[in-house]
């Protein structure tokens, strides 16, 4: 009886070896979807420290942080009845399941052209806004109250000057969300390197210009994260403070005339950038860094 033929022997050359790595080596999507969810989880996790060191926010617990599937939305999953709205959502607050949700593609594509920190730094700027949104009155009743998410862009006008009732409203949660981001941040070892400017950066460049009567200006959303950082003038988060803020009535309006006068985010880098001083100030009754509790009082 004949025997089955033998195979024959593969010769190792340097050849195989390239061709053995390229056919084992994970795709670029799913590397840049392990880079995304291991910057996720590191963020969360140096801002779970300022959460937990935080008077007011660790009576709550941490929120589980989330980020979904490729191809699944904020909104419809955490309220399929909505309706869509729009800027749609990079990260947010979801009452119904008491998480924060994160768009996995919206986030890809607003880090997709930067290096490790600089997208390590936008990651953590959506996290911290989300997780904001959780301190915000109201929060735990609504499907997804003060979504601070949307597209990259560059600094439009208006704000919520040029808005109306509910739209109005949204400013003014974004705003709040970016400040008390900031209040985390500022307590974190998530900011990078101390600095405000990389997180000042993706604060302005969160949004595009035509979104900018339901989430503030670049300059707006600027000045709030630095006011949370306590590097304003303005010592309080307070939705009267942001409605200040919107109307240019802020106690150091020099500051945030420089903060207008920034280049666009992608060449946000600049002398003018570098000249604000993103150093916590003391101010009466408002500790160095901020909490969460003293940043929502108004006075």
């Amino acid at each position: 009886m004949a025997g089955l033929p033998v195979p024959p022997r593969l010769r190792w050359s340097p050849l195989t070896a390239v061709a053995l790595a390229w056919l084992l080596a994970p795709s670029p999507a799913s590397a840049a979807g392990a880079d995304l969810g291991a910057a996720v989880a590191a963020a969360s996790g140096a801002l779970r420290q300022a959460w937990s060191a935080d008077p007011s926010a660790k009576a709550l617990p941490f929120p589980n942080v989330r980020l979904l599937p490729a191809g699944a939305a904020v909104q419809a999953t955490c309220d399929p009845k909505a309706p869509p709205s729009r800027p749609a959502a990079t990260a947010a607050w979801c009452a119904s399941s008491a998480e924060v949700l994160i768009d996995r593609d919206l986030l890809a594509t607003a880090t997709t052209k930067l290096s490790g920190p600089e997208r390590n730094t936008v990651v953590t700027y959506w996290l911290a806004t989300a997780l904001a949104e959780r301190l915000l009155p109201g929060a735990a009743g609504s499907a997804a109250a003060g979504s601070t998410t949307g597209t990259a862009g560059r600094q439009g006008g208006g704000g919520a000057e040029g808005a109306t009732g509910d739209a109005a409203a949204k400013v003014l949660r974004t705003l709040q969300a970016n400040c008390l981001g900031g209040v985390l941040l500022g307590a974190s070892s998530a900011r990078p390197n101390g600095a405000a400017n990389p997180l000042l950066v993706a604060a302005r460049a969160a949004y595009g210009d035509r979104y900018s009567n339901a989430v503030g200006t670049a300059s707006q959303r600027g000045y709030a994260l630095l006011t949370g950082l306590g590097a304003t003038a303005t010592a309080s988060c307070s939705s009267e403070a942001m409605a200040a803020l919107v109307q240019g009535n802020v106690p150091d309006p020099a500051l945030l005339r420089k903060v207008e006068q920034l280049p666009p985010p992608e060449r946000a880098h600049s002398s003018l950038m570098a000249a604000i001083n993103s150093q916590c100030q003391p101010l009466p009754a408002r500790p160095c860094p901020r909490t969460t509790a003293s940043a929502q009082t108004h006075r």
